[in-house]
């Protein structure tokens, strides 16, 4: 069913899976972000509350993961908080960062409760991230960046975790002949999603006119990594053109208003979903959201059946343990 279909439709299409731009704010410079949310910014932010009662609407209404993104989620303070609620709450929970704060005993912590651990990276160097403001605003205006070197470590200590690693990267004219394949294949992912940079209206179309290539030049950085890797079948990789990316995410701001991008600008809810609840605020903009397109981009993946902890016997060791401490079996 397409969008247009889906508007006539009287019966709401839930989507199974929530892309919830958490926190406002980034720690990073990124040229091409399409989320910056500056009015948000300026706005009061959720209570701890108000975001348990949006995760509950979720669950209550079908969602099955959802994914805490920003601005960067990692600076949000109830951020532990609602990641261990949608645990609770049994949907499948999933995070995309820069890294900011994820120290070890921070993954370690977050192990039991957090699914998924995906990291932007968009180059093989710094030197390229520097030049697309992937680094920490400091490092950037210095024209500096250390975000892979960050990243390497974070990826070695989740992986000895068990969590599940995504990788997410943006192609802009800046890394388009870059060759990413060495990396990919060392980090060994479950997903890596390649995205073709998107001018969203009112967001970043007026400052990402240089950043932009065309679906060739996409299409030819995708198949290129495709062909480096044809021989590890179980990385899935999945590239996104900015027409696929369009009609095809559910979001909810750091507000709480639900929202979508169909007509490459953003379309809210009138009302949050802590107020009116998920199904409610999600009816006022399904209109822009397509499940038969949602499902050709490959939204639908096993992230319930292949998560970290039916995949990694570490996290199955660390539950068991968990579990003859609390019988008082075991020391800490």
């Amino acid at each position: 069913m397409g969008a247009k279909d889906n508007q006539q439709n009287q019966d709401v299409l839930i989507p199974p899976a929530v892309n919830w731009h958490c926190q406002a704010s980034c720690n990073y410079g990124c040229k091409f972000c399409y989320a910056r949310f500056s009015e948000q910014q300026l706005m009061p932010r959720l209570s701890a509350e108000d975001g348990c009662l949006i995760l509950e609407s979720l669950s209550a209404n079908g969602v099955s993961k959802v994914n805490f993104v920003g601005g960067e989620p990692m600076l949000q303070s109830h951020l532990e908080t609602w990641i261990i609620e949608a645990k609770r709450l049994g949907m499948t929970t999933s995070i995309v960062s820069n890294g900011t704060k994820m120290s070890n005993a921070w993954l370690e912590e977050m192990a039991p409760h957090l699914d998924w651990l995906g990291l932007s990276i968009d180059a093989s160097t710094d030197a390229l991230h520097a030049a697309m403001g992937r680094g920490r605003r400091g490092e950037i205006k210095r024209g500096k960046s250390h975000h892979l070197a960050r990243c390497h470590e974070i990826i070695r200590l989740a992986k000895d975790l068990g969590y599940g690693i995504k990788l997410n990267t943006v192609v802009s004219s800046v890394n388009a002949f870059d060759n990413m394949a060495h990396l990919v294949r060392e980090w060994h992912p479950s997903r890596w999603k390649i995205f073709q940079v998107l001018p969203i209206e009112g967001e970043n179309d007026g400052e990402i006119g240089t950043l932009e290539v065309s679906e060739e030049q996409f299409q030819a950085y995708v198949v290129r990594h495709q062909n480096a890797l044809s021989d590890m079948n179980e990385i899935e990789i999945i590239g996104e053109d900015n027409d696929a990316m369009r009609g095809t995410y559910a979001m909810i701001d750091p507000l709480g208003l639900v929202y979508t991008n169909a007509g490459g600008k953003y379309l809210y809810s009138s009302q949050p979903v802590h107020a009116v609840g998920f199904e409610a605020a999600w009816s006022q903009v399904a209109q822009g959201w397509s499940e038969e397109d949602f499902e050709h981009r490959q939204g639908i993946w096993n992230w319930a059946d292949d998560n970290a902890t039916v995949r990694n016997p570490v996290l199955q060791s660390l539950s068991s343990v968990s579990n003859d401490e609390a019988d008082g079996g075991a020391e800490a």
